[in-house]
């Protein structure tokens, strides 16, 4: 009786280990595939803080993706769950950017942290015009709120 029960324990373990069910023990790799970001994205910063002092509060993310020869910009602003994950709790597209006929690529982008939110500042090439030199967008401190102003060549 103990043989049979012994091999049906060990036939047991086998069946769990060639399935995967054992795997969770070892843990699991993550490869690239994994994680969902668009190969257009060429540029993500998290930077600043909202919500202090309310509920909820969390850290601004600046996504840069270019295609069709210009740049997309969005502001999120991202919350973590109790896991340490980010969310998105909104999403603004920068609307001066973010159409077929703007034709402005971006470069040399940076962001820092204010009082009321955050600023995005780049380099700015204009398909359109050839005096654009630099945009600035201050965002925040509500969501969805932003500020686009382009700074020209004289």
């Amino acid at each position: 009786m103990k043989t049979t029960t012994l091999l049906a324990r060990c036939a047991l373990i086998a069946a769990c280990l060639a399935s995967g069910a054992g795997a969770h023990a070892l843990g699991s790799d993550y490869t690239y595939d994994s994680f969902k970001t668009p190969d257009a994205v060429s540029w993500v910063q998290l930077c600043g803080t909202w919500g202090q002092g309310k509920a909820p509060q969390g850290t601004y993310r600046v996504v840069h993706a270019e295609q069709y020869a210009q740049s997309f910009l969005y502001v999120q602003w991202m919350t973590r769950d109790a896991n340490g994950g980010l969310h998105a709790e909104h999403t603004v597209a920068i609307a001066e950017l973010d159409n077929d006929h703007a034709e402005i690529a971006l470069s040399e982008l940076t962001c820092r942290a204010t009082p009321r939110g955050i600023v995005v500042t780049a380099k700015a090439d204009a398909g359109h015009d050839d005096k654009l030199r630099r945009v600035t967008i201050e965002v925040g401190p509500a969501p969805g709120q932003y500020r686009f102003r382009a700074q020209r060549m004289r």
